[in-house]
C-alpha cells in the first residue's frame, strides 16, 4: 500500500463515521420524501439550508470523492 492509498482510507473512515454523527443529530424536518418533492420541496433543498446542511454536502462530497479515488488506485494497481 501507498502513503497516498493509506491517507484516502482514513479519510475515507474518517469522512464516514463523521457523516453518521452528523446525520444523526441534525433535527429532523419531518413530513418525509412525500413532502420534499411537493410545495415545501423548495425550503427544504432552498436558500434556507443551514451551515450543517451545507457541512453535510461538504463531508459527503469528500466521502465519495475519497471512494472514487481509492477504487481508481485499486484499478491501477491491478
Amino acid at each position: 500500500m501507498t502513503f497516498l492509498n493509506i491517507v484516502l482510507w482514513v479519510l475515507f473512515f474518517l469522512s464516514a463515521a463523521l457523516l453518521v454523527v452528523i446525520v444523526l443529530l441534525q433535527e429532523s424536518k419531518g413530513g418525509g420524501l412525500a413532502e420534499a418533492f411537493g410545495g415545501i420541496g423548495a425550503e427544504t433543498f432552498g436558500v434556507k439550508t443551514g451551515g450543517i446542511n451545507k457541512f453535510t454536502f461538504a463531508v459527503a462530497g469528500v466521502f465519495v470523492v475519497a471512494a472514487i479515488l481509492i477504487q481508481a488506485l485499486t484499478n491501477a494497481g491491478a
